[in-house]
Order: C-alpha cells, then structure tokens, then sequence
C-alpha cells in the first residue's frame, strides 16, 4: 500500500480460505460430493478422478493453485464433472453438488479467527464491510449467519448474484455502488492470487491483503498481493500500519 493512497473505509472479504478455514470445511465437502456424485452415475470408484480434474488429489493431500475446487465457482466444478461422466450424470448434477455442499460445509464450519470480536471491532472503527465469494450467495448468508458476523455486513454476494464471479470486477463494483464508496477506498482480504488479488486490481480497489488460511503458500501469494498476513486476526494491526 502507498504511502499517499486514500484511507481505506471499505473492506471487501473473501469467504473460503479467508473467514472460513479451507482445508477443515471443504476437504469433507469435496470429497463427499464427489463421492455422492459417482454413486449416482453409477461408477462410485471415479470418485478420486473426479477430485483430481477438478484440482485436488486426495492421495496426496494437495490442492492445484488456482484450481477448481480451490477458486472456482460451483457452476465450474458442475461443468467439469459432468463433462467427465457426459451420458452417465445425474440429471440433478447441479442440485446434487449444491446440496451436498450446503449440508456438509455448513456442518463442518471452522472459522480462521473469533469472527464476532474481529467484525465488532472492524465495524467499530467504522469500516464498511462484506464479502465477495465464488461460492452461491445463500450459502454465504448462512456461513456469515454461523461465524455470527452477518449483521456487520453491508454486503454478501456469491457468484450467483448477478455481477459475475472473481477475478471479474462485478461483485467489488457493485460493493462500491452498494456502500457509495470509491474503489480507491476499498481492500480486499482474500486467500487466492488469481481470484481475489485479480479482483481487486480489475475493480480498481486500492489493496489486495492476501492471507494464509487457504491452500496457497506465501510465496504462491506475495507475488500478487500488497501484503501477506497469516490470518484475518492481523487485519486490525495492518490497517493500524
């Protein structure tokens, strides 16, 4: 960040990897997916190639950069799989997908820091605040409902809410339009280079703070991001800094 740039009042959060710890909640609901969907198109040992085209190996524990599973959206990953299983996929491929992640995600929800205290105190300060996800808007609402953070939140919109996914600039220009503010006063936190950092740049925000609860490593996101913290619990010491 630049010594002369604006101050930032509006904070732009990513959900999965950056509230929400990655590999805890969505591993499971990865694996259950694909698990469910394979027993429905009637080849329940495809499971393992399913994960793997859409960017995670299971045997090895190891997600792609930029994959699929790591920073796409759900309409990605239904694409993916039913292009792999073409005649054999369930008609209900798309709700089978999103009903598993809904029921699993939720279940298995594990925040990155105490949410109620860092939103108290974020809103406290006066920030302007919400999140810009790749997952559905619904479940953002109810993840945002379970952290106990949404009546903090200005703004919660998924790739489904009319203005695109991530890295476009949808989502970041309608937070701007929704909150009146200038994208030179706004940050986004987030935990991929290509989707948040690339958001950030393409909606013309001042910052992009990259954190490291998703699979991405430092070096991975340093590269990309103005900053690189460990977790959203350093945010109020950066943007003290």
């Amino acid at each position: 960040m630049k010594n002369q740039a604006p101050a930032i009042r509006g904070l732009l959060f990513d959900k999965d990897g950056t509230l929400v710890a990655f590999n805890e909640t969505w591993i499971p609901a990865f694996c259950e997916a694909a698990s469910r969907v394979a027993r429905a198109a009637g080849q329940p040992d495809i499971a393992d190639h399913l994960l793997r085209e859409a960017g995670y190996d299971r045997s090895l524990d190891v997600f792609e950069t930029d994959s699929m599973l790591a920073s796409g959206t759900n309409r990605d990953i239904v694409r993916c799989w039913d292009t792999i299983l073409a005649e054999t996929a369930p008609p209900d491929l798309e709700d089978l997908i999103s009903g598993v992640f809904r029921e699993t995600s939720l279940d298995g929800l594990v925040a990155t820091a105490d949410m109620p205290a860092l939103f108290d105190h974020l809103a406290g300060a006066g920030y302007h605040l919400g999140i810009a996800t790749n997952d559905d808007t619904e479940l953002a609402e109810l993840a945002a409902q379970q952290l106990g953070i949404r009546d903090h939140l200005a703004f919660v919109c998924g790739s489904d809410g009319g203005f695109g996914g991530k890295p476009g600039p949808g989502m970041g220009e309608a937070f701007c339009r929704h909150t009146g503010l200038d994208p030179c006063e706004v940050a986004m936190i987030g935990d991929d280079a290509a989707a948040d950092a690339g958001m950030a740049r393409a909606a013309g925000f001042v910052a992009a703070i990259g954190v490291l609860t998703g699979p991405a490593t430092r070096d991975q996101l340093e590269p990309w991001f103005d900053v690189v913290i460990d977790s959203v619990a350093d945010l109020p010491e950066v943007l003290a800094a």
